[in-house]
């Protein structure tokens, strides 16, 4: 079982935050990958969804942040293939709530982040309860 350590947004940058919704999208896209067992399919598919969908929504994030603030460096850490829950739950901690608002005080940045938890909490509830 893979831990997903916990970040202090407090102490993040904007590009470190932008690094870990990608790294978090890689290690969802290698889960899909070794899913087996009963549900698999339901599984296989809802997390195919998302890492489809998360990685456009990901990029136009960063994209309209940097057409107003210019380009940062971004850094994608390894992604490991774990526990896609865990991973989802990451993500949403991250995106859900106002946990990156502090970053982030423009409201049309706010609505790409919230995009990005709707999407990752109709996942959770898929892999949870579609079998």
């Amino acid at each position: 079982v893979m831990e997903v350590p916990k970040l202090k947004l407090n102490t993040m940058k904007p590009g470190d935050f932008f690094g870990k919704l990608f790294q978090l999208r890689d290690e969802i896209h290698l889960n899909h990958l070794k899913v087996t067992g009963p549900g698999s399919f339901a599984a296989h598919s809802a997390l195919n969804g998302f890492y489809s969908d998360v990685l456009d929504l990901i990029d136009s994030l960063v994209e309209s942040y940097q057409g107003k603030y210019g380009i940062i460096e971004i850094t994608i850490s390894s992604a490991k293939s774990g526990d896609s829950i865990k991973c989802l739950e990451e993500l949403v901690k991250l995106t859900d709530g106002g946990s990156a608002y502090s970053m982030f005080t423009e409201t049309w940045i706010q609505n790409q982040i919230d995009e990005i938890s709707t999407l990752g909490y109709q996942t959770l509830y898929r892999l949870k309860n579609l079998k």
